[in-house]
């Protein structure tokens, strides 16, 4: 028994490397400037608190010559050294005998609001009240005595400690708008081509593989193996519709093969009965030469034979429009030729309908490649050839379409175009626009005036899908849009285009 192979293992996805790899390099980054910013805060902590000890070891040095200075000289040396270096962590008062306040601790430096906000909170349902205090009693030298004290202060720890609080907040909040940003890049730049692999999907559902077939080199593996699959799905859709195509066009040939052995069936079979009623006929009309009411019956005989005759001659006319291909000769039609037998399809349904009958004409342009008009060669026409399956699709697909504005559209105006635009050497490539209009009843009320489908106009006829095929089978696409769109009247107008090159005149024998 065979085991089920193993499913291959998926390689790793790009899109997570990518955002870690950037995400550590930002978090390197903050690490690095969060050591430089606190070896920088160290050194100011540092100095701070050098600065604070040395404020104390002076103010201590003070308090030891209040004996030999007067009272106000002993204030002011306090105050200034408390205005230039202020305590920190302590509170230095000096009171008088009689207990009055003679130097208590300098007025801090209002804070911005917010920070006086948080200091104020912290104070407030944070802080634990601290009464610790250190005093001794200092001799003046007028006999009289001052008390000098230390106390605990937390206002200088509180205010750093929050700094320093929200300096790590501003480098955190640092952090992860790096870490955003570098999410954000990462997903922005790797799903930036999303945009056109949504239009190759919308491609491949409108059959178009396009935009397929122009997709980039996607930036991550994750879009460029939905990428690649999307590659192998429109190539797998490319060669499905080639394969259709080709089927659908080998169907066609089957029925122009058909028609060919119907008319050569006609052509060999009823051509030479009707051939031989004929010569009877002439045979008893000699025979019967005296006799008037025989006569006339024999000259009646020979009269339908003829008629019956040139109706098959008329059959095999649409049977075979371009007769049958000569054996060995290459499979192509002058444009002369194929432009005559438009002519003579588009005389055959002059006056035909309800009166005052349909007015019909075929219009032949030529464009040169660069859409400037030319002339239309009708002195060379004999010498330019299309191929042979391109002239007859086109024959066929105006046959149908004048046949639909006959039976359905109650038109009193129909026309051919036929617009060739390219040069008029043999191998230039060229295009092939054809156009069929009525003024008619129009398109169908489900239907709108710009429905470019030909399946929304179908309930006219199933000839037009048959039309739809043709045009299908040869690489084009069949359009349906109002000849007058916003009319009483707006008739129908059926355009497709097909790319073709001129072919050399075929050898002679």
């Amino acid at each position: 028994m065979q085991r089920p192979a193993l499913p291959r293992r998926s390689p790793p996805l790009d899109l997570p490397r990518l955002v870690m790899r950037r995400a550590s390099l930002v978090g390197v980054l903050v690490l690095l400037l969060a050591l430089v910013l606190g070896l920088a805060r160290m050194g100011d902590d540092i100095d701070d608190e050098v600065d604070a000890a040395m404020t104390l070891a002076a103010a201590m040095a003070r308090l030891g010559q209040l004996g030999q200075t007067d009272d106000r000289s002993a204030l002011e040396a306090l105050r200034a050294l408390q205005a230039g270096h202020p305590l920190r962590h302590l509170s230095l008062q000096v009171h008088a005998q009689d207990g009055r306040l003679l130097l208590g601790p300098p007025p801090a430096a209002p804070a911005p609001a917010p920070l006086r906000w948080l200091l104020q909170w912290h104070q407030d349902w944070l802080s634990v009240p601290d009464d610790r205090r250190v005093a001794w009693p200092v001799q003046r030298a007028d006999g009289s005595r001052w008390s000098v004290s230390l106390a605990a202060s937390h206002d200088s720890e509180r205010h750093e400690a929050l700094v320093s609080l929200l300096g790590m907040l501003g480098l955190l909040l640092l952090a992860v708008a790096g870490l955003l940003a570098a999410m954000h890049w990462n997903v922005r730049r790797a799903f930036a081509p999303l945009g056109r692999l949504l239009q190759a999907i919308a491609g491949i559902e409108g059959h178009d593989a396009r935009q397929v077939q122009a997709l980039p080199t996607m930036p991550t593996r994750e879009l460029e193996s939905l990428a690649a699959a999307l590659r192998h799905l429109g190539a797998a859709l490319d060669e499905a519709e080639a394969q259709r195509r080709q089927l659908s066009q080998q169907v066609l040939t089957l029925q122009e093969d058909e028609r060919a052995r119907l008319a050569r069936d006609l052509h060999d079979e009823f051509g030479q009965r009707l051939t031989a009623l004929r010569v009877d006929a002439a045979w008893l009309s000699r025979r019967v030469a005296g006799d008037a009411a025989l006569q006339q019956v024999v000259d009646g005989m020979a009269q339908q034979c003829g008629l019956v005759q040139q109706d098959i001659r008329s059959l095999l006319g649409r049977l075979q429009p371009f007769g049958p291909a000569a054996p060995g000769a290459a499979p192509a039609e002058s444009l002369a030729n194929g432009t005559d037998l438009l002519q003579a399809l588009v005389d055959s349904w002059q006056g035909s309908g309800p009166e005052p009958g349909l007015a019909c004409r075929l219009e032949l342009a030529w464009l040169a490649a660069d859409g400037q008009p030319q002339p239309w060669p009708a002195a060379d026409a004999a010498a330019l050839w299309l191929p042979r399956p391109l002239w007859l699709a086109v024959y066929r697909i105006s046959q149908e379409a004048l046949t639909n504005v006959a039976r359905h559209a109650g038109a009193q105006r129909a026309g051919l175009r036929l617009q060739l635009q390219g040069g008029r050497q043999p191998g230039a490539p060229l295009q092939l626009h054809w156009q069929a209009w009525d003024d008619g009843c129009g398109l169908p009320p489900q239907a709108t005036a710009t429905t470019p489908r030909a399946d929304a106009v179908l309930p006219r006829g199933n000839g037009l899908a048959g039309l739809q095929q043709r045009v299908w089978a040869l690489g084009g696409e069949l359009r349906c849009t109002a000849w007058q769109p916003g009319s009483a009247r707006p008739g129908l107008c059926l355009a497709a285009s097909f790319d073709t090159r001129l072919l050399p005149p075929p050898q002679t024998a």
